[in-house]
C-alpha cells in the first residue's frame, strides 16, 4: 500500500486526461479509471463545481484542471506528458458561444491537434449514434465532420458512438418523469416513432474503460446501444410505469412541433430546438454488422432495469 502511495505522489503512474470529466458520463469514466489506478487530469470549465471527482481516487490521483476546448493553448497546456486522452465534451443546444462549431468541431480539434504534437499514445473520441444519417441537423453535422477531421490528425483515435444515455442523472428519463409531477399531458412527436436504442451510463462507462486498458480495441468505430430497441412513445409509456403515472399523451406533428420550436427558441432552456427536431427523423439505432457492446465483452444493462433503479423517487403516495 507504501508503493502504491508512492506512485501517486510521483506520478509513476500512467495519466488519463479526461476532457468533460465533470459531465454526465464523465463522472462514471472519472470513477472507473480511477479504481485501475490511472492518475486523472479531469478537465473542466469550472473546477469549483466539479470537486466531486476528487473523491473517486486516492490523495493526488485526481487533479481538477481549468480547460476550455476551444482554445487550443488551453488544451495543450493540459495535454503535455498524458499518456491517453478522453474526449467526452457535448452539447444537445448552442447557446451564445458555445455553439456545435466550436464545441465539437473546433474543440475536437484542437484536442486530436494536441494529441499528436505531445505524441499521445491513444485518443478516445465520444461522438453519438446516427450522426452519419442525420445530416440535416447541425448537432449531427458538426459530430461527423470532427470525426472525419480527427482521424486525418491523430491516427490512434478509437470514436464511441452511443445512443441516447440514461442513468440517474440524465436530462431525458428524469425530464419526462419532472414533467409527469406537473403535468396532466405528455406531448410526443410525430407519434412518437421514431427508434432509440437506450444505452446506459454505466455501461458507456466501461466500455471507454476496456478501449483504454486494451491496446488490441483501440482504433475502431463503436456503436452502443441497450439490449431493446424502443419507439420514443413505449419509452414514455416504460418511464409513466415506472413512476406510476398514467398520462394523457399529446401528438404533435412535425409541423406543429416546429412552431413549438421557434417560438420557444428565445429560451435558453427551451423544451425543444429546431435542431433536435431534425435528428428526430431519424432512428437512433446500431446499424447492422457494427462493432459494439459484444465486441468489448460487456451485456448492457435494459432500460427497464436501468432506468427503474433510480426512477422510483418519483412515485408519490397520492
Amino acid at each position: 500500500m507504501k508503493d502504491r502511495n508512492m506512485c501517486f505522489q510521483y506520478n509513476y503512474l500512467p495519466t488519463v486526461v479526461v476532457f468533460g470529466a465533470s459531465g454526465f458520463l464523465g463522472r462514471y469514466v472519472v470513477a472507473l479509471l480511477a479504481k485501475n489506478n490511472f492518475l486523472i487530469k479531469a478537465c473542466v470549465r469550472s473546477p469549483s463545481r466539479a470537486r466531486h471527482l476528487l473523491v473517486n481516487g486516492k490523495l493526488g490521483q485526481v487533479s481538477l484542471l481549468r480547460c476550455n476546448i476551444s482554445d487550443a493553448e488551453s488544451v495543450n497546456s493540459v495535454t503535455d506528458k498524458a499518456d491517453v486522452v478522453i474526449n467526452l465534451v457535448g452539447i444537445l443546444t448552442e447557446y451564445r458561444n458555445q455553439t456545435f462549431k466550436n464545441i465539437h468541431l473546433d474543440g475536437a480539434i484542437n484536442i486530436a491537434k494536441a494529441c499528436k504534437k505531445y505524441n499521445i499514445k491513444s485518443l478516445v473520441h465520444v461522438s453519438a449514434l446516427s450522426v452519419d444519417r442525420s445530416l440535416e441537423s447541425n448537432y449531427a453535422k458538426s459530430k461527423f465532420t470532427a470525426e472525419k477531421c480527427i482521424k486525418t490528425i491523430f491516427k490512434n483515435v478509437t470514436i464511441v458512438r452511443p445512443s441516447v444515455i440514461y442513468g440517474a442523472e440524465d436530462d431525458f428519463t428524469n425530464k419526462f418523469a419532472k414533467m409527469a409531477l406537473i403535468s396532466p399531458f405528455i406531448p410526443i412527436i410525430n407519434q412518437g416513432l421514431t427508434k432509440f436504442q437506450p444505452v446506459n451510463v454505466l455501461d458507456v462507462a466501461k466500455a471507454i474503460e476496456k478501449i483504454v486498458l486494451n491496446k488490441k480495441l483501440e482504433g475502431n468505430i463503436y456503436c452502443l446501444g441497450g439490449p431493446e430497441i424502443f419507439s420514443f412513445r413505449e419509452i414514455i409509456d416504460l418511464i409513466m410505469k415506472n413512476i406510476g403515472k398514467d398520462k394523457i399523451y399529446i401528438n404533435l406533428s412535425f409541423f406543429n412541433a416546429k412552431i413549438l420550436a421557434f417560438i420557444t427558441s428565445i429560451f435558453p432552456n427551451a423544451p425543444i430546438t429546431l435542431d433536435q427536431l431534425k435528428l428526430l427523423k431519424v432512428n437512433n439505432i446500431v446499424p447492422p454488422k457494427s462493432r459494439g457492446f459484444k465486441h468489448l465483452g460487456i451485456n448492457p444493462t435494459s432500460l427497464q432495469i436501468g432506468s427503474k433503479r433510480y426512477l422510483s423517487r418519483y412515485k408519490t403516495s397520492y
